[in-house]
């Protein structure tokens, strides 16, 4: 994968992560203060395979490495609609 791409789809992965961490102190906690992010994306293998690479260059380097596994997971809503039908008269 190229550097670019993988930049740019951690990028979209960053920008959820972030919104969360903002609303989750428990997230924040975790993660060690000089830690590298790194997604393990569920849905998207080549970018999980990439990142793992990533990680492990990382760490050979002696940096902290932070995983944040992503699954996608199905989000539905009840809603209620009229439904209208004409009906004998009594």
């Amino acid at each position: 994968m190229e550097r670019e791409e993988q930049f740019r789809r951690n990028h979209e992965l960053f920008r959820i992560f972030t919104r969360e961490a903002l609303t989750n102190p428990n997230i924040r906690e975790r993660i060690p203060q000089d830690a590298e992010i790194i997604f393990l994306p569920e849905h998207d293998p080549e970018l999980k395979a990439a990142n793992l690479e990533l990680a492990n260059k990382l760490s050979a380097e002696g940096k902290k490495v932070t995983f944040v596994k992503v699954s996608l997971v199905a989000e539905t809503m009840t809603v209620f609609v009229p439904k209208l039908e004409l009906v004998e008269s009594a």
